[in-house]
């Protein structure tokens, strides 16, 4: 028999995969502590309206706009895999592009110049 604390160790997960973006996004940074959306999206470079948009369920992010919440939230890789795939992308094996960016998630590169150096040196410049 499964303890309670398995038990709901599981379900939360479960729970995790029906979200949609704008509140699994929320719970991300519930459980980083941040409290104004604010302090988000001027972190990852985009525009309140731009926010809004997102968090209304008004428009999906593009890529760029989900990988910059990714870094700026400093994601783990499963974190940004789901936050990717809640905005119906994936960083595939197949593109350069999406392995320069998990190397950066996994090896804990979140610095915005860092990034888009890595994309520029490898033919991806002006990213951010």
């Amino acid at each position: 028999m499964q303890t309670l604390e398995e038990y709901m160790k599981i379900h939360k997960k479960n729970r995790e995969k029906s979200m949609d973006f704008a509140s699994y996004l929320y719970r991300l940074m519930d459980a980083r502590g941040i409290q104004r959306n604010a302090d988000v999206y001027e972190k990852a470079g985009i525009t309140k309206q731009a926010w809004s948009n997102i968090v209304s369920g008004k428009c999906q992010p593009s890529m760029a706009t989900a990988i910059k919440l990714a870094l700026a939230l400093h994601l783990n890789t499963h974190e940004c895999k789901y936050l990717l795939k809640k905005a119906g992308y994936t960083l595939s094996s197949a593109s350069d592009f999406a392995l320069i960016i998990r190397y950066c998630i996994e090896n804990g590169i979140y610095d915005f110049v860092e990034v888009d150096t890595l994309l520029s040196e490898n033919g991806y410049a002006d990213f951010f």
